[in-house]
């Protein structure tokens, strides 16, 4: 833990505890040095009572006096021994060389006797230690516990021992060392109850001063926490104070009153650019604000994103105008703009262009798909009926819309090719125009085609081809992707490219989705009348047609009159159909996978950081775009990319399939990495029926790689 994560109080704690383990610290060792002084002062007592009487016998027992006879020595030696006493009753002893007691005052029994193996109260030798040592150094000091009289307790006794200069005879002397404990001891209590006084003094006092310091900077601490959160008439203490922390609530107090001033200034601001860029009555975006808005949006446009404007036609508008007054007509127009805003995104702009036009603004749009869903979406929350004079009216809307920059680059251009796909869009009773379809084809041109589209599906030109998806732990074929073509009669192929974004922009996708699923159907129950055990086929449907209320419907319609099981149908939608809402996604993919149908997502990974949406939804499969398999031999980043994508999907117990399998080095990556299913020309072109059901026979056609 660093100092700065520790409060201030237990900073001072903290601090008051380091002193005081000094000071004990500190006091120990002045203790332990004190205990040994006293010892030291013990040893010189009876050193120099041993060395008196040293000095008073060696004369006497010294080998030249010749005055006195051996046993007039003797005598004299033992007087003295009894007559040398000092504080109660210590006393000196005489012991020769050989450990015979010569003279002990107090155990007389045992005089002229082997003394050597005597021992005190704990069973340690008394004697033997002390002819030892001064047989090593002449002198010694030896501790053991002895009685001070005859059945008194044992207690520590320090003696010294000397031998006498030109005699065979020790002298020596004890002192009892008890006093000293005692002394100790009281020392010791006394240090405890002062280091104890102390440490609550400090404590206290710690306690008061973190107290006199946190008590306020916690004031302080909520009353910036309620400024900054918006409280601006929060009341400031403490700014009387004479200290730092008085002088950070006297700027506080000014910071509040400055803060108060901006916030006046900020609000009479918002008021006046409020009521010059929204409209009075919607409170939408005014159509200055808008152009100034988009221009802003433009400027910052990153590069590879586009920007759509959505212009809205409400045409019943104007008669409820003329029929029932603008009161009404603008309670029918707050409503229609409140439904509307629920199908936008957070970033999106929502404006009143005119009297019954409305526009929408949607930046940095990743996929033109995206768009289909939204406007499918907003005419579908636009038709919901409004109440008016007791009546129920359902409104229709012709929508155009323009691309930045593929269409423009400058707003007002933007705005205007939008208009211009709107106009086009009523005179050709179309629910929506791109521009760029003014742009893509002659007017007699789109006509044909939308005539064609609308002919092909009632004389089934159109037809399917089968690209087969491989498992790559077994080896087989597990299902097929249902891909539509189209060979016109006059015209020869036509792309998917040009007639199915043409379906999706014209209104007729729909009507496509339906006969692709029925043709699916029917081909099923072909396969299994003829006996085959044919794989589940994945057929593409657009987000507007998956989002549709009927759709449960057009699933049936198709599956029932074929009489095929549901679960052979799996349905392919494209990352784009979830940016829709989160909710409504849940509820159609639940309804959808309750009757049976397995859902994956198309081209995963183009447009939409979707993983985070695909948790909260039971996705079967995600299909890894081909954009991320082409350079996976070359492309760390790519390789990492996919990996990272497969480690997570299959966290989430989705399958994954990696499109456009094209060399046999990228196969062999994706087994690497585990990847659950593959599909390319790799492994299969897309096949007609036929061709696909001997490939199904023989499916050691399968490439291996190693």
């Amino acid at each position: 833990m660093r100092l700065q994560d520790i409060s201030i109080r237990w900073k001072l704690f903290i601090l008051v505890a380091l002193i005081m383990l000094s000071i004990a610290a500190v006091s120990l060792i002045a203790l332990k040095y004190s205990h040994d002084d006293l010892i030291e002062s013990r040893k010189s007592i009876i050193k120099s009572v041993v060395d008196s009487a040293i000095s008073q016998l060696k004369p006497v027992l010294s080998s030249d006096n010749h005055a006195l006879s051996e046993e007039e020595k003797l005598s004299f030696t033992k007087q003295l021994a009894h007559t040398l006493r000092y504080d109660d009753n210590n006393y000196i002893f005489i012991i020769d060389l050989a450990g015979i007691n010569i003279v002990h005052p107090i155990l007389t029994n045992i005089n002229g006797r082997d003394a050597s193996q005597l021992k005190d109260h704990n069973g340690d030798y008394v004697t033997q230690p002390i002819l030892e040592g001064v047989r090593k150094k002449g002198e010694v000091f030896t501790t053991y516990f002895w009685p001070k009289s005859e059945g008194a307790t044992p207690t520590e006794k320090l003696s010294y021992a000397r031998l006498i200069p030109g005699t065979d005879l020790i002298v020596g002397s004890g002192i009892y060392l008890n006093d000293i404990q005692h002394t100790y001891f009281s020392r010791h209590i006394t240090f405890i109850l002062l280091a104890t006084f102390a440490g609550l003094l400090a404590y206290l006092i710690s306690g008061r001063i973190a107290y006199s310091i946190t008590a306020p900077t916690g004031r302080l601490v909520d009353q910036i926490q309620r400024l900054t959160s918006g409280h601006i008439t929060e009341e400031i203490t403490d700014d009387e104070r004479h200290d730092e922390i008085g002088s950070i609530a006297k700027a506080l107090v000014h910071f509040r009153q400055q803060t108060i001033e901006n916030e006046d200034l900020k609000q009479a601001s918002i008021q006046a650019q409020h009521l010059a860029t929204y409209d009075p009555v919607t409170h939408l975006l005014s159509r200055k604000a808008l152009e100034d808005e988009l221009a802003r949006l433009l400027a910052i446009l990153p590069n590879g994103k586009k920007c759509a404007v959505i212009t809205i036609k409400l045409p019943l508008l104007r008669d409820i105008l003329a029929q029932w007054g603008t009161d009404y007509c603008n309670v029918i127009l707050i409503d229609i703009s409140n439904r509307i805003k629920k199908t936008l995104n957070n970033n999106d702009l929502l404006a009143r262009y005119s009297d019954d036009i409305i526009t929408v603004i949607r930046p940095e749009l990743s996929d033109l798909r995206e768009i289909n869903i939204l406007i499918n979406a907003i005419q579908t929350e636009i038709m919901l009926p409004s109440t008016i004079e007791g009546q129920q009216l359902s409104f229709q809307s012709r929508v155009g819309i323009s691309i930045a920059p593929d269409d423009a680059d400058q707003e007002l251009a933007l705005l205007s090719h939008a208009e211009e796909a709107l106009s086009e869009a009523r005179r050709l009773e179309l629910d929506y125009m791109f521009f760029n379809q003014l742009k893509t084809f002659a007017l007699d041109e789109r006509l044909i085609l939308w005539k064609d589209i609308q002919q092909a599906i009632e004389e089934d030109q159109f037809y399917l081809v089968f690209q087969p998806l491989h498992d790559l732990h077994t080896n087989k074929i597990i299902s097929a992707e249902v891909l539509l073509r189209w060979e016109h009669p006059e015209r020869g192929f036509i792309s998917p490219a040009t007639f199915v974004v043409f379906a999706e922009q014209s209104g007729l996708v729909t009507r496509l989705d339906n006969w692709v699923l029925k043709a699916a159907a029917r081909q099923i129950k072909q396969w299994k009348q003829m006996g085959l055990d044919v794989p589940q086929l994945a057929v593409n449907l657009s987000g507007l047609t998956f989002m549709r209320s009927d759709l449960q419907q057009l699933i049936h319609e198709a599956t029932d009159e074929y009489n095929i099981p549901l679960e052979s149908i799996e349905l392919e939608l494209t990352e784009g159909v979830l940016i829709a809402s989160l909710e409504m996604l849940q509820e159609k993919i639940r309804t959808v996978q309750q009757m049976g149908i397995s859902i994956s997502i198309d081209d995963f990974g183009t447009g939409y950081s979707s993983l985070s949406r695909i948790r909260n939804l039971q996705i079967n499969k995600v299909k890894i775009d081909q954009s991320f398999i082409q350079d996976l031999e070359n492309s760390k980043g790519d390789k990492k990319i996919v990996e990272a994508i497969i480690h997570m999907a299959q966290g989430l117990n989705v399958k994954v399939v990696a499109e456009g399998v094209e060399t046999a080095e990228q196969l062999n990556i994706l087994r690497s990495i585990n990847c659950d299913i593959a599909q390319g020309f790799l492994l299969s072109r897309p096949l007609k029926s036929e061709k696909l059901l001997e490939l199904l026979d023989n499916q050691n056609l399968i490439i291996e790689v190693d």
